[in-house]
């Protein structure tokens, strides 16, 4: 940023800068009064255990639920190995019925054969069975030889139902093989039903863990992230104490020192008004969009998340920065990297802090009214352009787009 136009004597910047470091103080010691001091870090210690702990638990859960899948994994291959164990029992039972089928085929035909046979034998065997009869009657002398042939017929006949009995016992037991074949198929298939629901019960299981896992690790990145802001935060305080002891023994020095007050400019005076009454409607320095704003939000220089206690409006170099609100001029800041900072009293315990700006045309103990130019937009060797601002009513810094006039910004993130 370019440098302060105004010639304003040495000992009012040594002065300035002192007591710009006092309004750090007395900003870190409202916090920390308001905020109870010791009580803040130390519910911020117990904050950061608490979530050290419960990013622990939720680790081991993870940790807990992976060996639960692999398991499930392990079980669910097994299982699918025993299926195919199963599938191929069934496989080679469907054949050997296969085999038995047309075995019964077979022997149903030879069955049928032999039964055909047997009943035109019988046929044959019974008439000549009665003509053996009748020629013994006409012929007597021949009754050798119809024993003789009765004999032999009656053999050939027991010879023929004997076959007919073991074609009859080889079928029933083909038909019980059949049978028990056909059980042990059913069994099989009914292993392979139970393995099968086994397996499903299984994977909705692991679908079951996987969904958890999902939700364990999402608690787990909120837990960290939490764990994070509250070691951002812990590390602003921390640095807050520092400063604030800092400006402490600088604001010691300084009365000893005794310095006389600096010159100032009479202006016409200004009629202060309780910033209460226009609560919403203040002047916003620039318009222009905001790039950071007030609380826990990410730093635009740095990247960190951290906390501001004021926004920053995004403007072009050149910019004209407005008084928001009728105030008389307290101080001027040069801040490393920032540009100069105007510091406004409005009155009723109402301070405004402008930074950001290149050149500034208003002095110390100036009455300023509302819209009144006080400087110009700076350029910024570390990021975006804009102003810095921040409201604090008794030293306590306030959400300044609860203050401005919010139509004159852009606050889409």
């Amino acid at each position: 940023m370019g440098g302060f136009t105004l010639a304003i004597p040495d000992p009012y910047r040594r002065r300035g800068g002192i007591l710009f470091r006092f309004g750090i103080l007395v900003f870190g010691a409202a916090l920390l009064l308001l905020n109870g001091g010791a009580g803040v870090a130390s519910s911020l210690k117990e904050k950061i255990i608490q979530k050290k702990h419960l990013l622990t638990q939720a680790t081991l859960k993870e940790k807990s639920i992976l060996r639960e899948l692999e398991d499930l994994a392990r079980e669910i291959s097994k299982l699918g190995e025993e299926i195919q164990v199963l599938d191929r029992k069934i496989a080679a039972t469907q054949q050997k019925i296969a085999l038995l089928n047309r075995r019964l085929e077979e022997l149903a035909s030879r069955e049928r054969t032999l039964r055909e046979n047997l009943s035109r034998e019988i046929a044959v065997f019974s008439t000549l069975y009665r003509t053996l009869w009748l020629n013994l009657l006409f012929e007597p002398s021949k009754a050798n030889e119809f024993l003789r042939r009765e004999s032999y017929l009656r053999t050939i006949i027991q010879n023929e139902s004997e076959k007919l009995k073991d074609l009859y016992t080889l079928r029933a037991e083909l038909l019980r093989l059949k049978r028990e074949k056909e059980e042990m198929l059913r069994e099989l298939m009914r292993q392979k039903e139970l393995r099968e629901d086994k397996r499903h019960e299984l994977l909705l299981a692991r679908q079951e863990k996987e969904i958890l896992l999902q939700r364990v690790r999402e608690n787990k990145r909120l837990y960290r992230e939490a764990l994070e802001v509250l070691l951002a935060a812990r590390r602003e305080i921390e640095a807050l104490s520092r400063q604030v002891e800092e400006a402490r023994r600088e604001l010691e020095r300084l009365k000893k020192e005794r310095s006389s007050p600096p010159p100032t400019v009479q202006h016409p005076r200004v009629r202060l008004r309780p910033l209460f009454e226009v609560k919403g409607y203040l002047l916003p320095p620039v318009s222009g969009p905001v790039l950071r704003f007030f609380g826990l939000d990410r730093d635009l220089f740095t990247g960190k998340i951290s906390f501001s206690p004021g926004i920053f409006i995004g403007a072009r170099v050149g910019t004209r920065v407005r008084a928001p609100f009728a105030a008389r001029v307290t101080r001027l800041k040069w801040i490393q990297g920032q540009g100069q900072m105007v510091v406004l009293d409005h009155g009723y315990g109402f301070v405004s802090l402008i930074g950001g700006l290149s050149e500034v045309k208003v002095l110390p103990g100036q009455e300023v009214s509302t819209g009144e130019v006080l400087g110009r937009v700076g350029a910024s060797p570390f990021g975006p352009s804009g102003v810095y601002y921040e409201l604090r009513y008794r030293g306590k810094p306030q959400n300044p787009l609860e203050w401005l006039n919010i139509r004159e910004l852009k606050l889409a993130r």
